[in-house]
């Protein structure tokens, strides 16, 4: 049976009794913070079960992916070394919210696997906690399972709790026997975990409460939670004990062998096959919910697997990107199901390759550096904690990898030295980047009078920094600023998934009073053109007008409505603040706004850049005033920048005739001339966008001057070269002749040019060249004649000897500089002595 069938004949049959179908949640736990992913079915009814929310209907059934890399449920490590385990897998289940109960709940999941999946009865065996006598009588009366294949059990497999205190109960699992043979007589618990026995189904049955006490008292209402994983049971209703072989993996194992050339093995061999076709999967589950790579939380444990990956496919021999290539066969394999993977497909790639370049180009850095640390250690076994966090935090280096890396040459990391050092370092940000204690010193004391008469949407709590803002605030007109910006970062958040598309969601930012940083979830740069249109439609917004309203609501009013909430965000689930900017951005959020889109003003988006793969930031200010102040720092600096060119370009008054450039000059005269009679900001902002223009302008002028200064001095060098061939002098006691001239208005390039064709043109020749240059005197000499006491070094060095200054080269040609200007005509005295006399 096709897992895409198990799937859909599981959700029907709840379906036909009486089930809501129930979309699967994100994998990112929603207001919940004691979650990094969801890792049960039950996470997103987890209130239901504490008795704190509600739903519309009494059954539920659905298919969830859980996530399985953290905390006690962690995987990682174990996937890849064996058929079985996953860091995420699919959930199939149903639950009762106070209504059915054990009865329907055992018949019903008997009926499903022995009628409708068609498993023999005489495979399977029932647990039931070791104290729950109804669940025993249920499955003796109730199904026709041999009651020798009923087992009891003891707290730790067959008693479920949700913490250490709250709701909890007994379950029933349902085993199924794995060998080609009858199942032994007098299964018991210890059998049923020595291999032999795979479970395919749990049912909860939750009607407990555990007090602090450990006490337990009843529930007045009690519940059905079960969960059977689908790749278990495909597994073993398509004949394999390995997921890897099952329908759901065998595209992606396929598509590895033939882009490797490699063929897969059961074995350790086939290890990076299966490292590879698990961690993608779970990548793209993440990231089309939303989750960003990041260095922390849920983007760390995500940039941890595709690191992992990006190695053991290094073991098949590629070098290159390859886990982006494997997304189509999982969006072919799973987009039908989770819908979301096929609309974020193209985003999924784009973010998994700029992942995988960056983190291949540290790779191959690390692993050198990894091996001169190895290499280094002597008879020593340890690598420190020190030489660890180098290679973390100077290169980049994870240091799970690293662990990893020793591990396999029998070394072990001093892992505690490490976390002080990371600890240090994290203490030496938190205190760079702590603000004004005198603004935080009396925030309990900020309340809504030390505002009055501002038209502005306070937070409720005045006393603690909501919505991204950097601090509390007591001056009302950095307050002002404070409400300008952090409305300005919304209209940014709209804009840009206007322009960009919905994949972008915010991932961080900093309002201020004065600017506001604004980071989220896009591949690549975003170009100029495309900012300014992002800028203009912000502004075109504020233009409008729009009124700000705010409102509360319960979060699965907001929700169903469409309003933005952000992810891993807690929110009171009865009750929370929404922000609605004239209908064009609405969000959740408790921070300071302004009450109408005019009071923004202005936005000025002042830079763009990645701060790590498939994340980018913008910055930007708001304001008349700020952004006012902040162009005429523009203009001014890019003025100065450009009058300097400019100058530079007019003196050379000859060329400028010579080449007819007087009018491109003028021009650009004229518009640096209007920097000082801008009035309006509007005339500033359109002013200090002309520079770029200019500045290529100028490039092109100095080019030409430059092309024709060259020529000019080759003209000239022609001339000169002749001359000082006719004034060479014969070398004593040699067979060969030299040049020695003292040369000014010449540059370096042109000293060295003179010198090059002269000693092409005659053999046997030494030429000493000097000339002040930036008013320092330079020395350059350049010999043919094969003998040391000839060579230009030499030289070169008795030069220095005698009169200063600094220098080296070959026998070919050296150069002396820093040498005093006053004793070039003494070099070349001392030169010529040297020579021929």
């Amino acid at each position: 049976m096709k897992s895409t069938e198990i799937r859909s004949q599981f959700i029907e049959f709840f379906k036909d009794k009486g089930h809501e179908i129930v979309p699967g949640s994100p994998i990112i736990p929603d207001n919940d913070p004691t979650l990094l992913f969801i890792n049960a079915g039950m996470n997103q009814f987890k209130d239901v079960f504490l008795g704190t929310g509600t739903r519309p209907y009494q059954r539920a059934v659905n298919s969830q992916v859980c996530v399985r890399v953290s905390g006690k449920h962690n995987d990682l490590e174990d996937v890849g070394n064996d058929s079985t385990h996953l860091t995420s897998f699919e959930m199939l289940g149903n639950w009762s919210f106070g209504d059915y109960y054990k009865k329907e709940a055992i018949v019903w999941a008997w009926e499903l696997f022995t009628d409708v999946f068609k498993i023999s009865k005489d495979k399977l065996v029932a647990t039931v906690f070791e104290e729950d006598e109804e669940s025993l009588a249920l499955w003796k009366s109730e199904t026709n399972i041999s009651h020798q294949q009923i087992v009891k059990c003891d707290a730790k497999d067959n008693f479920w709790e949700m913490g250490t205190t709250g709701p909890c109960g007994p379950c029933s699992e349902i085993h199924v026997y794995l060998k080609d043979e009858p199942i032994p007589d007098h299964v018991d618990q210890a059998m049923l975990n020595d291999g032999s026995f795979i479970e395919l189904w749990n049912l909860v049955f939750i009607q407990y409460n555990r007090l602090a006490n450990k006490e337990l008292e009843p529930l007045p209402a009690c519940h059905v939670d079960t969960g059977a994983g689908l790749e278990r049971i495909a597994a073993y209703l398509q004949g394999t004990p390995s997921n890897y072989q099952t329908d759901l993996f065998q595209p992606l194992i396929t598509k590895i062998e033939a882009l490797s050339g490699t063929p897969y093995d059961e074995s350790k061999k086939g290890m990076p096959h299966r490292v590879m076709a698990d961690h993608i999967r779970t990548l793209v589950f993440g990231i089309a919910d939303n989750v960003l790579l990041s260095n922390e939380g849920r983007g760390y444990v995500l940039r941890r697997l595709l690191r992992r990956a990006c190695r053991y496919a290094k073991q098949l021999g590629f070098q290159e990107p390859i886990m982006y290539r494997l997304i189509d066969t999982v969006s072919a394999s799973l987009g039908n199901a989770y819908p979301q993977i096929n609309d974020r497909k193209e985003y999924i790639k784009q973010v998994v390759r700029a992942e995988e370049e960056s983190f291949l180009q540290t790779l191959n850095t690390g692993l050198a550096l990894f091996e001169t640390v190895v290499s280094n250690l002597g008879g020593n076994s340890i690598i420190t904690g020190k030489d660890a966090f180098k290679l973390y935090d100077t290169y980049g280096f994870p240091i799970d990898l690293t662990t990893v890396l020793a591990k396999e040459k029998q070394l072990t990391v001093d892992l505690v030295e490490f976390e002080t050092l990371l600890e240090q370092q994290r203490e030496r940000s938190r205190s760079a980047s702590k603000f004004d204690q005198q603004q935080s010193e009396n925030s309990s004391d900020v309340t809504a009078s030390l505002f009055d008469g501002l038209d502005l949407h306070l937070a409720e709590d005045l006393t603690v920094a909501r919505g991204g803002e950097a601090r509390v605030i007591t001056k009302p007109e950095e307050k002002v600023g404070m409400a300008r910006h952090h409305t300005a970062t919304h209209l940014l958040h709209e804009v840009l998934r206007q322009e960009l598309g919905e994949h972008v969601h915010q991932a961080g930012s900093l309002v201020d009073h004065d600017r506001l940083r604004f980071d989220f979830s896009h591949f690549e740069k975003v170009s100029e053109e495309t900012l300014k249109g992002i800028e203009f439609k912000i502004n075109t917004l504020i233009k409008d007008s729009l009124e700000i309203t705010i409102s509360f609501e319960s979060l699965a009013t907001a929700k169903q409505r469409g309003v933005m909430a952000l992810f891993g965000e807690k929110y009171d689930p009865n009750r929370v603040r929404v922000v609605d900017i004239g209908g064009e951005s609405i969000e959740l959020c408790a921070g300071t706004h302004v009450k109408n889109s005019k009071q923004v003003d202005v936005v000025k988006i002042v830079s763009e850049a990645a701060i790590s793969a498939g994340t980018r930031r913008i910055e930007a200010i708001a304001g008349n005033e700020r952004v006012s102040d902040y162009i005429n720092e523009i203009i001014s600096k890019h003025y100065n920048e450009a009058k300097i060119e400019f100058d530079k370009c007019l003196s050379e008054k000859e060329i400028v005739q010579v080449k007819n450039l007087q009018k491109d000059l003028s021009d650009i005269e004229v518009i640096l001339a209007k920097s000082k009679t801008l009035r309006s900001l509007e005339e500033k902002i359109s002013y200090s966008e002309q520079f770029d223009t200019i500045k290529e302008r100028l490039k092109i002028i100095q080019k030409i001057i430059r092309k024709e200064k060259s020529s000019q001095e080759q003209q000239g060098n022609t001339l000169l070269i002749k001359q000082l061939v006719a004034d060479q002098e014969a070398i004593v006691n040699q067979d060969g002749t030299c040049i020695i001239k003292r040369l000014d208005n010449v540059s370096i390039a042109s000293l060295r040019q003179i010198a090059d064709q002269l000693t092409s043109q005659k053999n046997k020749l030494i030429v000493v060249l000097a000339a002040s240059v930036d008013n320092k005197g330079v020395v350059l000499v350049k010999s043919n004649i094969e003998q040391e006491d000839f060579a230009a070094n030499t030289l070169v060095s008795k030069i220095t000897e005698k009169y200063g200054g600094g220098g080296g080269g070959r026998s070919t040609m050296a150069q002396a500089g820093g040498i005093a200007i006053q004793d070039l005509d003494q070099i070349m005295a001392f030169s010529r002595e040297l020579l021929t006399t």
